[in-house]
């Protein structure tokens, strides 16, 4: 993203969050509860900027695709989609804000945009609306 952002590197970013006990690098013996023996058992993916305001997300073809099976997903993308796309909540869930996460609470995420996405073909192609 060099045309953002001039001294852009590459970054990497993981769901379930990485520092959270639903992540696939927590481990078991601090009550990590989907740990993974390595990332590469994430579905793994990148991310690039197709046009302002527009992003795609891809299938990393170097290794065999995802089950959907798996517990966490990882993706390579620019330093700046990574550090910008959840700036808006950083406050909010930062401690203090309106919204935080305590230790080892537990926590739900919903995509309602991703509901219409069929993930039991071959090729998942799903376009999500802007809000």
């Amino acid at each position: 993203m060099t045309d953002i952002a001039p001294n852009d590197t590459a970054s990497c970013d993981d769901f379930a969050y990485a520092a959270s006990y639903n992540s696939g690098g927590m481990p078991q013996s601090m009550d990590g509860l989907n740990e993974v023996a390595s990332g590469d058992a994430c579905v793994q993916s990148y991310a690039t900027r197709v046009k302002q305001g527009e992003s795609h997300l891809y299938d990393d073809e170097r290794i065999a695709g995802p089950t959907w099976q798996e517990v966490c997903g990882r993706s390579s993308m620019s330093s700046w989609i990574n550090t910008t796309s959840m700036a808006s909540f950083s406050g909010a869930f930062a401690a203090g804000g309106k919204y935080h996460l305590l230790d080892a609470d537990e926590y739900w995420v919903k995509f309602p945009e991703f509901a219409h996405c069929d993930a039991s073909k071959a090729t998942v192609k799903c376009t999500v609306p802007k809000p």
